[in-house]
């Protein structure tokens, strides 16, 4: 608001306060702002004479009766120059440029070190999150892992899974030494034999269930039976019916139990010398009801022949062609009983397009009725043939043979709903006391329920060995489900209820062996690419990528590097290692690949973990030399300014990393094929940081005359007393690697502490002549270079670097 405005409205404010006053009690004041100032000009002109204030007569009087000393007051007052108070006050020009400068160039150092404080603190933000956060993802996937609710990438590479029964038991106590079980070493040498025939094409297919039941043979008989079945669903996978094959190994296995209880009874079943396929069932049955001393009043028998049981015998057994020529023989005998019967099951057998009849006999014979049953001849009731169905396989073959021929029964129950019911059942059903826990395994693999099958035996503390090598054998002829991307397993190995966590199941076993069976273990994990397992091209890349994490996870561990990935001798040529003889079943197909792959990788995690031996081994054998030149130069870099920054007690880790970097600088140089393939920046880099070290170590000694010449070698300061090349060593550093530039003021401190010092000592000298004032002069020409690069240089320094800069060139001149 201007001025005038603000005293006007003052003065209707001040009016307003005495409008409630008569106008004879207060004099009216008419003065104006002209006024007023021309009165106060005339007012301190009559009141300043010589330089003094004139203090009223009365005034004096007044302020001397309250204790006030006017002298004094008067004296202080007269300091105050009110003569120019009302004059206009003119700008002082300065001309000293060198001063301006000087101004300005503090102001931008306290800019940019306020910038560089805000970019810290926001970068320290930053860092802190990301870090936090990361922290908390390794937490929460490791807690995830340890309560089996977790499955990702790197969770596969963690260790074994918790879960309840324990992880994989692998080894055994040899003496003083763990080494794998024999059954164990079995098992990895069918695995080798497979990778082998996979990594050679012109070997022939292995038979992997042959092998890996050889590997079995001395496990239980049940364990053996499963191995049978296996190869039951594998001979006829290309059109696999799991119905069928189920009921064929039930068949057979049931030819096996008759043929063993006639063997055993022979008085008994009395069925001769060679006997025919009906003569075994007769003998059979006459073993069975000669256990009960008669034969069943409640079954038809003709000629002391059981007929149904018999018919049901053959069919139970697979006879079937057997069961019609026996039906027809038996033709009159069985019309009287069921007249529609023969017919029904010559049209049952030949599949042809018979019309079914419903039954209208009774079904007092169990056995007629469990024939009636699964050939689809009327209603039966569940009850009629329970008598004859009494064992857990006489079950399942029951209703997988009439899922079997379910195109030619009208009633039938389908495959999936006798899934679902054994599922319900669960282990307890079929193994109540714990004593057959085997039972529950076959009753899933005769469902087809693969995936529950394995995952509920690698729950059982003794068969984890052959649950991962029963889904390695599914796993190789395609007849195990894997999850399609990568998804958590809630129980056990289990994924979605109807897929196994393959990947998961062969890492963790292959981690469970011991350090001296990592090409074993190694060989485990390159089943992961299996091509039965690679339905589409995203799961076949996603199990290159698990099964390339894990071996490169298990060789970071375990570090022999030079067996597996090979070794570069000292002539130049190069040795091949283990993993090269299998990158055809890791989807490799060159060496450069592979380096990538496998080796650069290894080589990038033993960076990140600070293996500079490793990184620096891993990174030359896959000839990224000069990527192991700017990993040197950065490590050198790195501990440079951490000893700069006091945080490194000790000079062995920079005398480790000296050493390394020289001895590989030295090499690269004498081998030619490498030097050509040198970046000439990479170089220049390493050598310059070397150099630095060089200066930075004759400084701490004392020998600060070698470390001048040595800093000045390098061209990196100007050293020359010619402030005129300042600005040429200032554009050069904007153009060095980060190892180098942010270590820079610890460079300029020596080096300005280094002339420091040969001046101090210099001066000190008792020697007074021209050469000794030449060469004072020529160190503080030296530090005005310095000083003066230091201001042109336009990257960021702590924020004391130039205080301890201007300290030292102030001491020397």
């Amino acid at each position: 608001m201007p001025a005038n405005q603000s005293l006007d409205s003052l003065l209707e404010e001040s009016r307003k306060l005495t409008t409630h006053l008569s106008a004879a009690e207060i004099p009216s004041v008419k003065r104006g702002l002209d006024l007023l100032e021309a009165e106060s000009r005339k007012l301190v002109a009559k009141s300043v004479r010589d330089g003094r204030v004139a203090l009223d007569p009365r005034g004096h009087s007044l302020l001397a009766s309250s204790g006030v000393d006017t002298e004094r007051l008067t004296d202080g007052k007269a300091s105050a120059a009110l003569l120019s108070a009302f004059e206009l006050q003119q700008p002082e020009f300065d001309a000293n440029v060198e001063s301006f400068l000087s101004q300005q160039q503090e102001q931008s150092i306290i800019s940019a070190i306020e910038e560089i404080e805000l970019s810290t603190l926001d970068e320290f933000d930053r860092n802190l999150s990301a870090h936090m956060q990361q922290m908390w993802d390794d937490s929460q996937h490791r807690l995830f892992e340890e309560l089996g609710q977790y499955q990702g990438t790197e969770a596969l590479l963690s260790a074994p899974a918790v879960r309840e029964s324990g992880s994989f038991e692998l080894t055994e106590p040899r003496g003083s030494d763990c080494v794998v079980q024999p059954r164990v070493e079995r098992y990895a040498k069918a695995v080798r034999k497979l990778n082998d025939s996979r990594a050679n094409t012109t070997q022939p297919e292995p038979d992997v269930i042959k092998d890996l039941e050889q590997a079995a043979s001395s496990s239980s008989k049940q364990m053996g039976q499963a191995w049978k079945l296996l190869n039951r669903y594998v001979s006829g996978r290309e059109s696999l019916d799991i119905a069928a094959a189920a009921c064929g190994y039930l068949e057979e296995a049931f030819i096996e139990h008759i043929d063993k209880v006639i063997a055993q009874y022979p008085h008994d079943a009395n069925v001769g010398g060679v006997p025919s396929v009906n003569r075994k069932i007769q003998g059979y049955l006459n073993v069975q009801f000669g256990r009960l001393g008669r034969v069943p009043a409640f079954l038809e028998v003709f000629n002391d022949e059981a007929i149904w049981a018999h018919m049901y015998m053959l069919y139970r057994c697979g006879y079937q062609q057997e069961l019609v020529r026996y039906a027809m023989d038996m033709e009159d005998i069985i019309t009287d009983s069921d007249p529609g019967f023969v017919a029904h099951l010559r049209a049952f057998v030949d599949r042809s397009a018979a019309a079914r009849s419903d039954n209208a006999t009774a079904l007092d014979d169990p056995y007629k009725a469990a024939l009636y049953k699964v050939l689809g001849r009327g209603s039966v009731p569940k009850k009629a043939a329970a008598e004859v169905v009494q064992t857990t396989e006489d079950y399942l073959w029951t209703n997988l043979a009439v899922i079997r021929d379910a195109d030619r029964i009208a009633a039938h129950p389908t495959l999936e709903s006798l899934q679902s019911l054994m599922l319900k059942f669960g282990p307890a059903h079929f193994d109540p006391h714990g004593n057959n826990p085997l039972l529950y395994f076959r009753v899933l693999l005769l469902c087809g329920m693969f995936a529950h099958a394995v995952d509920y035996l690698v729950q059982i503390d003794q068969y984890q060995v052959e649950a991962v090598h029963i889904a390695i054998a599914l796993a190789y002829y395609g007849l195990l489900q894997v999850p399609g991307s990568e998804q958590a397993a809630y129980a056990g190995y289990l994924v979605a209820d109807s897929a196994l966590d393959f990947s998961r199941m062969v890492i963790h076993y292959a981690r469970a062996l011991p350090a001296a069976a990592t090409d074993d273990a190694i060989h485990y994990m390159m089943l992961l690419t299996m091509p039965a397992l690679a339905t589409s091209e995203g799961i076949k890349a996603q199990q290159q990528r698990v099964c390339e994490q894990a071996i490169v996870h298990i060789l970071f561990e375990r570090r022999d590097y030079a067996h597996y990935l090979g070794d570069i001798q000292s002539d130049g040529t190069r040795k091949r290692g283990f993993l090269e003889r299998y990158m055809p079943l890791l989807g490799i197909s060159s060496h450069s690949q592979f380096a990538q792959s496998i080796v650069c990788r290894l080589a990038d995690r033993s960076l990140d973990e600070g293996r500079l031996a490793d990184t620096v081994l891993l990174y030359n054998l896959a000839e990224r030399y000069n990527t192991v030149l700017y990993v040197l130069s950065k490590q050198l870099g790195e501990l440079l300014y951490a000893q700069g920054n006091g945080s490194v007690s000790t000079d062995s880790e920079l005398e480790d990393i000296e050493g390394v970097s020289r001895a590989v600088l030295e090499h690269y140089k004498q081998r030619e094929h490498i030097a050509r393939s040198l970046d000439e920046r990479a170089v220049s880099t390493c050598t310059l940081l070397l150099s630095i070290m060089d200066f930075l170590a004759l400084h701490r000694q004392g020998a600060y005359e070698q470390a001048l010449e040595t800093i000045r070698n390098t061209q990196l300061l100007p050293l020359d007393g010619d402030i005129s090349v300042a600005p040429q060593h200032a554009e050069r550093i904007r153009t060095l690697d980060d190892a180098i530039t942010r270590n820079f003021s610890l460079i300029l401190l020596a080096a300005m502490d280094t002339l420091s010092r040969l001046y101090a000592g210099l001066k000190e000298s008792p020697f007074l002549d021209a050469v000794k004032q030449a060469n004072l002069q020529q160190l503080r020409k030296q530090a005005q270079s310095l000083m003066v690069f230091a201001g042109m240089v336009q990257f960021r320094m702590p924020s004391d670097t130039y205080a301890k800069l201007n300290r030292m060139d102030v001491f020397m001149n």
